[in-house]
């Protein structure tokens, strides 16, 4: 199977509404969002989230391509691309000789051995996600549950985020056919 890359689904902002069902929560991280595909042979892809902008940065990102390569065959993730700089040092990742490392926390996954899985459950998508086989500079990020808001809130920025994104536990991850889908099941707090 082959396939490319995707539009990669958004959250929308929380404002206090009462929540029904079990929820997930993750830092909000301040990097920029790239998916990885991992085809047959070892081919190896990194792009953007703006793809009407042809955003492929496999070849600037050799250390994360490398990494990549333990991804089973014919995978898709949804990630955040950050630095051991911050934010504002993630473009000197794409210098021939860059000054900080690539930090990728991984948050999905929609393809897997290929197969598209977009349909199951958060839940089980991160139970997928625990499975692989990770090297550095690859993270999961499996999230933990949503008790409190505001507190889940304070820890994220205790440890240096920017806020949290929390994802209903029995939501499908949404492809967008022509951009990006928003969706209640996802919403970022600040």
């Amino acid at each position: 199977m082959s396939f490319g890359p995707v539009w990669l689904m958004q959250p929308i902002p929380y404002f206090g509404e009462q929540l029904t069902g079990k929820w997930l929560f993750e830092p909000k991280i301040d990097g920029w969002r790239l998916q990885i595909l991992h085809h047959a042979h070892g081919h190896t892809e990194c792009w953007g989230r703006r793809l009407e902008n042809k955003p492929n940065w496999s070849h600037k990102l050799p250390i994360v391509t490398k990494a990549a390569q333990m991804l089973p065959e014919g995978t898709l993730i949804d990630c955040e691309l950050s630095s051991t700089g911050g934010r504002r040092f993630i473009p000197s990742l794409f210098a021939k000789k860059p000054k900080v490392k690539p930090i990728v926390y991984i948050f999905d996954v929609i393809f897997l051995a290929n197969k598209n899985i977009s349909k199951r459950m958060l839940k089980k998508r991160k139970q997928m996600l625990s499975e692989l086989q990770l090297t550095q500079p690859l993270i999961p990020a499996l999230g933990q549950p949503l008790h409190n808001i505001k507190a889940s809130m304070q820890e994220a920025i205790a440890h240096g985020h920017e806020g949290i994104v929390i994802k209903k536990l029995n939501s499908p991850y949404l492809i967008g056919k022509d951009a990006p889908i928003a969706t209640e099941n996802w919403r970022k707090v600040k």
